[in-house]
């Protein structure tokens, strides 16, 4: 058997998007034995699987709240051409938005894996665990028809429905608290040849089109990619006569690294669980049928989208909440509006709580203070069930509503690896995840350049 399977790993990772992968680099570059498992042949879940995009907010008001690792991989990519980095969010909603070329952004995570030495294991799925007395032992997965186990001595759910979780007996929660309903899925899609100039002169001549931008008028101009929402009397009125055939209430489009490509997140896939294996089938093929008749609205209607030609859809749907931690601490909205600093903070988030309604069109955003920011701790990753199991990204202990700004890809990108960086910890200090050295951890972080406020 490949030593792969024979070894007991100090960290294996379960999920390989922005969040388990900053965990896994994370751990590797402390010098752990880390495996890093991924049901794609890919890096970069939602980012790259869902045509998610841009990533926001890094930011809040003028300072970097997001730092470390997730900041080094753009970096990295607009040194390479593949991002812009961090730049004006145009739409006016938040600070600023970072676009970047999924396929580079494949790449260029898988680099940094390699380079730190994650093991990475792709085309694999987790079928089955080992718990005993409270710890989990190995993980039962699957990939090319072959079973086999793998062992480790603490593991990271970075799998973003908590897969990881739910198998072995943590608890969890799931949606909204009153009816357990999710916020919609969207299956994105990418535009190219689309005249932003068209869109950027209606900025100029119309700024009223653009809701959140009208009271910022102007702030397009500090943009070099547009993102841009509005466009709602149209939108309207292809609801009106039929041609539109769902509850969306805006053109919502962010241009990536290419100039003149477009995402369009737009399509609302409600009333379907993301973890039940038949309505998630259902949700794809929804989105699919959204997309098209969205794809044929924009290019008859919306100006600068007539010689548009569409290039990607999916290939996965995006899933915005599904299963949740319950916890050794659980997030509250109240912790977010009071800008909480807990004292083991392991990353922090400036992104408002921007909550997509499970019930039709509306999308209900409550905007933290101009520059405000909260901390991520490390006790919403912890559960007291099995010990050595942590989640990381948007599957962490949280209220519904809290979920909905802690969500987004920064910030799963720097929980993981505040994640990855505990694990580390943990092992250095001999100790488990609930009694770290706080001072450790926190100059651990800081050495890596993580920003705790």
């Amino acid at each position: 058997m490949h030593t792969l399977f024979d070894a007991t790993h100090d960290l294996i990772v379960v999920g390989g998007g922005i969040a388990g992968s900053m965990a896994a680099i994370a751990a590797a570059r402390l010098g752990l034995d880390v495996l890093l498992i991924e049901e794609e042949g890919y890096l970069g879940g939602s980012l790259t699987a869902c045509g998610t995009g841009p990533m926001m907010t890094f930011h809040a008001g003028e300072t970097q709240v997001v730092q470390g690792l997730p900041d080094e991989l753009i970096k990295r990519m607009a040194e390479k051409g593949l991002s812009p980095g961090h730049i004006t969010d145009s739409t006016g909603y938040t600070y600023t938005v970072t676009p970047f070329d999924s396929e580079g952004m494949k790449r260029e995570l898988e680099l940094m894996c390699l380079e730190a030495g994650v093991k990475i294991l792709y085309h694999t799925t987790v079928v089955d665990v080992v718990v005993d007395e409270g710890t989990l032992h190995a993980i039962s997965c699957l990939c090319a028809a072959q079973r086999f186990s793998v062992h480790a001595k603490f593991f990271i759910d970075a799998s973003g429905d908590a897969d990881l979780i739910a198998l072995a007996g943590i608890p969890f929660e799931q949606g909204r608290e009153t009816d357990g309903k999710d916020q919609p899925m969207t299956m994105n899609f990418k535009l190219v040849d689309v005249d932003i100039q068209a869109v950027r002169d209606l900025m100029d001549s119309n700024v009223e089109l653009f809701p959140f931008l009208a009271p910022k008028a102007g702030l397009q101009h500090q943009a070099s990619r547009l993102s841009f929402s509005g466009f709602q009397e149209i939108m309207q009125e292809g609801i009106k006569a039929g041609e539109i055939t769902f509850d969306r209430d805006i053109v919502l489009a962010f241009e990536t690294n290419a100039l003149g490509e477009v995402i369009v997140n737009m399509t609302r896939v409600l009333e379907k669980n993301p973890v039940d294996p038949i309505q998630l089938s259902e949700a794809e093929t929804e989105g699919r049928r959204q997309v098209w008749e969205l794809y044929r609205f924009l290019k008859t209607h919306i100006p600068g989208f007539g010689k548009a030609r569409m290039t990607f859809s999916g290939p996965r749907i995006g899933i915005r909440s599904s299963r949740r931690l319950k916890g050794a601490y659980r997030i509250s909205v109240a912790d977010l509006l009071a800008e909480t600093r807990f004292e083991d903070a392991i990353s922090a988030c400036g992104y408002p709580i921007d909550i997509h309604s499970p019930d039709g069109a509306a999308t209900d955003s409550t905007f933290l203070r101009e520059g405000g920011y909260y901390t991520i701790p490390l006790r919403s990753l912890l559960n007291e069930q099995v010990s050595n199991v942590l989640a990381a990204g948007r599957n962490i202990s949280c209220e519904f509503a809290a979920h909905a700004s802690l969500r987004v890809s920064p910030s799963a990108g720097a929980i993981g690896q505040g994640a990855g960086t505990a694990v580390a910890v943990a092992l250095q200090a001999k100790t488990d995840l609930f009694h770290l050295p706080m001072p450790l951890l926190h100059a651990t972080l800081k050495g890596a350049g993580v920003f705790l406020g």
